[in-house]
């Protein structure tokens, strides 16, 4: 029996790093016990211009990476077990090894029959680093559990929520943040 339904793919250029995930299907990835990410407004950024051609022009610049943004991504926070994984997410952080992407799947529960969980919500965070992991022990029944938050700073998101329509699960239109050229993991 798995300890949650959140699963984390994380890949580096090493490879793919190994977790214990215990769901079928997921015994390579990597169990969270949650995650958080946001975005903020940007006051620093300057206005876009006004007129149709200008927010055309502005859209295209904004699609290449080349506009200044009004939103300022924070860093995807996630909290874990202590395991397999961790050794490898220590040395990321310890040598600066880029994380080429980290996929979160929440699994929706088994429906009308279902053999395996079906994906609800993905999140895939591209082109960062592991910025900072805090090691913690909290009561677990009779004993202790080491459990890791780890913060991971990147450049491009994409969520995709997908939708329960009848029998399927249909994803709805993915929410695709790029930062900007000049900016890198978050910082003007």
């Amino acid at each position: 029996m798995a300890w949650s339904n959140i699963f984390l793919q994380l890949i580096t250029p090493a490879g793919p790093v190994i977790g214990e995930g215990l769901l079928e299907g997921w015994q390579t990835s990597i169990e969270l016990t949650g995650f958080k990410w946001g975005m903020k407004y940007n006051p620093e950024a300057k206005d876009p211009s006004k007129g149709f051609g200008a927010a055309a022009a502005g859209a295209l610049l904004a699609l290449v990476g080349g506009a200044e943004k009004n939103v300022a991504m924070e860093e995807l926070e996630f909290e874990k077990r202590f395991d397999i994984s961790s050794a490898m997410m220590h040395t990321c952080l310890d040598n600066h090894i880029p994380i080429i992407s980290a996929s979160i799947t929440v699994l929706n529960i088994k429906h009308h029959g279902r053999a395996i969980h079906e994906p609800g919500f993905v999140l895939v965070a591209a082109d960062g680093h592991i910025t900072d992991v805090d090691l913690s022990m909290t009561p677990s029944g009779s004993g202790v559990e080491v459990k890791e938050t780890v913060k991971l700073k990147f450049n491009s998101i994409v969520i995709t929520y997908l939708k329960k329509v009848g029998k399927d699960n249909l994803p709805t239109n993915p929410f695709t943040y790029t930062a900007p050229k000049n900016v890198k993991f978050g910082v003007t």
